[in-house]
Parts: structure tokens; C-alpha cells; sequence
């Protein structure tokens, strides 16, 4: 298709195409051109929605659980599958965007009497920016500033696309996350089995066994979840808001803690933190002082956060001590930043700590009487055994009750035996429905 107007003459290109347009006997370069800004729109709103899906803060993902709005809602329901989610806009976009570039590459080979390399010139100079900026910078800077608006508005697009989709989408997540775990576990087992090995090797005689304990603790130390170091809920000593201020003088007296959690109604309900240097400029104040105003904001993290995390959310937040929750908001224990630090420097304790002998008591080289409190990785310590002994059960209990529990599936009895490997247990006392102490036997073999 040639034109009048020659193409060496400087003229803008817009007009020029536009010359080419009305002249042309050519019906279907109009509905193109056309078509292609279409596509364009929706290649700039598929960009943009990825970043306003992912990018949304806590604050609106709750705003977002108690809306009744159609729209939120719709969003909602997108996001409680975000891998699904995710590959439907990146199947979409790759859609839009090959479609444009086909589209393009023959309304130009259309257009332009010149040879295909020239095409292939114009297609890469014009092309690219055109994509670049309108389909995917230019919508990502809107959506960081609009993204629970931008995410509303598109949730029924997505929906639908998702249907489509689907075959497709669920192919691709599966895939993904096959080749995910298949990298985690050979990084875990490759990369600190490799490192513990190291240590062992690096070390001379002279290394004293808490330097080498010390060393692996780190090696771990991005691998252990909160719920394996924290204080269990039942043993959390905390306030209530009602108490009376000679009861918070006496708790603190005897309890010998710098820090309680305050609750209101029961443990569950958590309102905040008292500290101890908080209280004590009052503590000549009458019992009618109302203490309750001292009461710091808590914060609270999930139980299946790593301790890494934690300790660099403690360090930005300035706050010592985390009420643990689980996925109902309920409260599952506490950990502090001594907790934390225990992992790496080992048992760390002062005059209010009990001794670490109490926990537990040795019959004789195989036998052992242990308070069910104790920790899974203390235990192993006493037992002078590795952590992997016990590692199926590592990620889900912390404690030795949590253990027992777990192997005899419901509530023990007094005296009731359980064998895991080669470790027998049995449960010594109950405290109401509580397992009290356990008696250990290693097994040779």
C-alpha cells in the first residue's frame, strides 16, 4: 500500500499515519488501530493490579475481612488464593502483550512500503516505549498510590479472567510450587548440614563446646519459629485491669518480672504491657492510684514468625517482649528478646530465673524424670543428643508436653506409656489437664 505523500519527507508520523488511514481502501486498519489501544489499556490496568493486589498494608487486608462491600469482597476472595491470583495476571499480561506486539508488527507491515528489517527497526523503537511506559511504569506508580481503589476495580475482571484462566493458572502454581519445595530442601539440607560439618572440622581441641554450640545456634538461628521459644500461655504471668494497685505491687513483688501483660477479661483478651520502671516513681501512691494509665500498646506477632524476624521487628520497635498469637488472634504464649538471644548465647539467667536443674533429674545414663515444660531443644541438651532427633515434631511443638501430647492424640492418663524411636516416655503425674512430670528411658539400639 503506497501513499501520495512520500515517506522521506519530515513530517510527523501521527499525521502521516493518519493520512494513511483515511486514504486507505483498507477497511480493517481502522478496527486495529483500535483494537491495539484497547489492548493497551488493559496491558496498563493488568500491570498496575499487580501491584495494588500485593501491595496492599495489613490495615486495609482487615479492613478488607470485615467489609460487607461486593467489591472488597471480591477482593478478598482473590487474595485468599494469591498464588492462583498472581498467575492469572501474569498469564493475562504475557497474553496482552504478545497480542500487541502481533497486532503492531502487521498494521506497520501494512503501513510502511519499506523492507523488514526497517519494520523490525521502527517496531523495536516506537514499540518498546510506548509499552514500557503506558502498559507497565506509569500504571505500577498509580497503583502504589491507589492500590485498595484500583484493586476494587478491577476484582470482577480478575474473577472472571481467573475462570478462564484457571486450567492454565493451577498448572503453573502447581508447578511452582513443586520446583519451590524441591529448592527449599536441598538448600536445608545441603547448606547446614554442610555448615554444621564445617564447625565440627574448623574447630580445634582448644574450642570450648559452648563456642561450637554457640556457632550452630546462629546456623539455626533463621530457621527457628517462634512457637519453639516462647513462654506457653499457661505459663504467662499477667494482670488484669481490674486488679487493685497493692495487687500489682505484690504480683510484681513476687513475680520478679520487668514486664506483664494486662488483660482485660481473660488471656485472650490482651489490652497491653506494664512496665515495671513505669511504676516505680508511684510506688508511694495510694491504692486508689490508678495504674491502669501506665499501661503500654502490646505487640503482638504470629506464632509461626522466625525468630530473625522478630528480633529485627523487636529492634525497630523497641519493644522487648511479643504476645505470640495463633491464626484465631488468641493468645498462644510470649517471647522476649532474652529468648531470642538464648538461642544464640545459650541459657541466659538471673536471681529471678529458677535453676535449670529443677526442670528435669537424672536416675541414672539412660533415665531421666523431666518437668514437661522443658523445651524440646532443652531436652535434647540434657539428653546430649542432636535436635534432629526430634525434628518431625520441631516446627509444630515446643515443649515436652506438646510432644507427649502429640504421640498419645488425646488427653494421658497417669502412668500411660508412649515410645517414640528409641525414647520411651511415661507420664509420672497430671495437673488437672495438664501433664506434670514424664519419666524418659533411652533405648540402646
Amino acid at each position: 500500500m503506497e501513499s501520495d505523500i512520500p515517506p522521506s519527507e519530515p513530517i510527523n508520523f501521527f499525521i502521516w499515519l493518519s493520512v494513511l488511514l483515511v486514504e486507505s481502501a483498507s477497511f480493517y486498519i481502522l478496527p486495529i488501530f483500535l483494537i491495539l489501544l484497547l489492548l493497551l489499556v488493559a496491558s496498563a490496568l493488568i500491570s498496575g493490579s499487580e501491584v495494588a493486589f500485593f501491595s496492599l498494608s495489613p490495615a486495609q487486608l482487615d479492613e478488607l475481612r470485615d467489609s460487607e462491600d461486593k467489591s472488597e469482597l471480591r477482593v478478598k476472595k482473590l487474595l485468599e488464593r494469591p498464588r492462583l491470583l498472581l498467575a492469572t495476571i501474569l498469564i493475562s499480561n504475557n497474553f496482552v502483550n504478545v497480542s500487541i506486539i502481533i497486532l503492531f508488527n502487521f498494521l506497520m507491515n501494512e503501513l510502511l512500503p519499506y523492507s523488514l528489517e526497517i519494520i523490525a527497526l521502527v517496531n523495536a523503537a516506537l514499540l518498546t516505549p510506548i509499552l514500557v511506559f503506558f502498559g507497565e511504569v506509569s500504571p505500577k506508580v498509580f497503583a502504589t498510590q491507589n492500590n485498595l481503589f484500583l484493586a476494587k476495580t478491577t476484582a470482577r475482571f480478575f474473577t472472571v479472567l481467573r475462570g478462564l484462566t484457571y486450567p492454565l493458572g493451577w498448572l503453573l502454581v502447581k508447578s511452582g510450587l513443586l520446583m519451590e519445595k524441591r529448592f527449599e530442601r536441598f538448600n536445608h539440607e545441603i547448606d547446614l548440614e554442610e555448615i554444621e560439618k564445617a564447625i565440627d572440622l574448623s574447630t580445634s581441641d582448644g574450642t570450648s563446646q559452648e563456642d561450637v554450640e554457640m556457632l550452630k545456634g546462629i546456623v539455626h538461628f533463621g530457621n527457628t519459629t517462634v512457637k519453639q521459644i516462647m513462654v506457653p500461655r499457661i505459663d504467662i504471668v499477667a494482670v488484669k485491669l481490674s486488679y487493685s494497685f497493692k495487687e500489682i505491687l505484690d504480683l510484681v513483688r513476687d513475680s520478679g518480672y520487668s514486664r506483664m501483660p494486662v488483660y482485660e477479661e481473660n488471656i485472650d483478651k490482651i489490652e497491653g504491657v506494664l512496665y515495671l520502671k513505669d511504676l516505680i516513681e508511684h510506688v508511694d501512691k495510694g491504692e486508689d492510684f490508678a495504674w491502669q494509665t501506665l499501661v503500654r500498646e502490646p505487640f503482638f506477632v504470629p506464632e509461626a514468625k522466625k525468630i530473625d524476624d522478630l528480633l529485627r521487628e523487636i529492634q525497630e520497635n523497641r519493644k522487648h517482649q511479643a504476645i505470640v498469637v495463633d491464626e484465631y488472634g488468641g493468645t498462644k504464649g510470649l517471647v522476649t528478646l532474652e529468648d531470642i538471644l538464648e538461642e544464640v548465647l545459650g541459657e541466659i539467667r538471673d536471681e529471678f530465673d529458677e535453676d535449670f536443674e529443677q526442670s528435669y533429674k537424672k536416675i541414672n545414663k539412660n533415665s531421666f524424670v523431666f518437668d514437661s515444660k522443658i523445651t524440646l531443644l532443652d531436652m535434647c541438651d540434657v539428653l546430649e543428643i542432636e535436635e534432629e532427633e526430634f525434628e518431625e515434631f520441631a516446627t509444630e511443638i515446643g515443649t515436652l508436653a506438646g510432644l507427649v501430647l502429640e504421640l498419645s492424640g488425646e488427653l494421658p492418663k497417669k502412668g500411660a506409656e508412649f515410645t517414640y524411636k528409641n525414647y520411651a516416655f511415661t507420664v509420672l503425674s497430671m495437673e488437672k489437664n495438664r501433664v506434670g512430670r514424664v519419666k524418659l528411658i533411652v533405648r540402646n539400639g
